[in-house]
């Protein structure tokens, strides 16, 4: 019968255990543009450029940017092959107050005027390593509206057409457009030129239209590429101190009915009128000859006013024909009234 071992055991082993770290190096980052301390305008391009290095290779990188606390935003990404930089580049455009990637907004909210922005960028890897943060500072000028040269301004009462000159500058040096208006309605539109003057005058028909006696504006627009506008005013009210018209030989009726192959003898001229006090009809001229380069023109006031008809003293033309015309002038005078010519008429033979 055997007696069981009671005996203690203690056994060791050795083992060698062998540990290689690698550390991951940090990617670096240069920023080769934009400068420190610029200032963008409407339609300005803001260049970012640079290079991004790990000495890692096989590491991923990407490369990011971001405008002062906004969204971090990719530049660019690339495989590192322990050596060589991989570069990149984008353009941002300014205008309407942000900064745009093409047409993505990338800061979200409008860039205050005389104040520092930043633009920071950096770089990351794949295996948790961020490069330090490199800044640049930049200011932003809002867009203004082309400047037009004068002021606003009063022409007063006025007998003649008014003549308007102008230029304008874009402070930006944008494209713009030039509209003019005449009491609201629009006379023409053009492209402008930076600095070249140009001249706004009302034609005689649109002259003669206007009321008399009640104020009228003249309006000169200049409107940016960016939309951008500003407004040249100016006021004036038509007065006249007198009327006058003759026969239109412009038009063919006109030319037609008033040109005959007889010498014309006599001729009466009724004016459908109203006369205040103080006014007057100051000449009414006649003649038998209006073809020719000189027509002989004779005075009928008298018998105008007197309700008779005249008789012509002329008796010669050098033109083919011979064609009646007449013209005719009433001064208001002192008259506190309007003078108002409703028709006329007559006869001649």
């Amino acid at each position: 019968m055997s007696r069981p071992d009671t005996r203690t055991y203690q056994n060791y082993y050795q083992y060698t255990v062998t540990v290689n770290y690698e550390d991951n190096a940090v990617p670096t980052v240069t920023l080769t543009a934009p400068s420190d301390s610029q200032v963008f305008s409407e339609g300005s391009t803001i260049a970012i450029e640079g290079t991004a290095k790990d000495v890692d290779s096989g590491n991923v990188l990407a490369i990011k940017y971001k405008i002062n606390n906004g969204t971090a935003r990719a530049l660019q990404s690339g495989v590192s092959n322990g050596s060589t930089p991989i570069s990149f580049a984008k353009s941002l455009t300014y205008s309407n107050k942000r900064l745009w990637d093409g047409s993505t907004d990338v800061t979200g909210v409008d860039l205050a005027e005389n104040t520092d922005h930043t633009l920071t960028v950096w770089v990351e890897d794949d295996q948790g390593g961020k490069s330090a943060e490199v800044t640049r500072n930049f200011q932003v000028i809002w867009n203004r509206p082309p400047t037009i040269s004068g002021q606003n301004d009063s022409l007063g009462t006025i007998t003649d057409r008014p003549t308007i000159t102008y230029s304008a500058v874009d402070p930006e040096g944008n494209t713009f457009t030039f509209t003019e208006y005449l009491n609201g309605q629009q006379v023409r539109s053009f492209t402008g030129e930076a600095g070249q003057e140009y001249t706004f005058q009302l034609t005689h028909d649109a002259w003669i239209r206007l009321d008399l006696d009640v104020p009228h504006q003249a309006k000169i627009v200049a409107t940016d590429s960016a939309g951008m506008s500003s407004e040249r005013v100016y006021t004036f009210t038509r007065t006249e101190t007198h009327i006058e018209f003759m026969l239109d030989y412009d038009n063919p009726d006109v030319q037609a009915f008033f040109t005959v192959d007889g010498m014309p003898n006599r001729i009466l001229v009724t004016l459908e009128r109203y006369m205040p006090p103080g006014s007057s009809i100051e000449s009414v001229q006649v003649t038998n000859n209006y073809l020719d380069a000189q027509p002989t023109w004779e005075d009928a006031t008298g018998a105008v006013i007197g309700g008779r008809g005249y008789l012509f003293t002329n008796t010669t033309k050098t033109a083919d024909n011979w064609a009646v015309c007449v013209w005719v002038t009433i001064a208001k005078g002192s008259a506190d009234q309007r003078v108002h010519v409703y028709g006329y008429g007559g006869a001649f033979d």
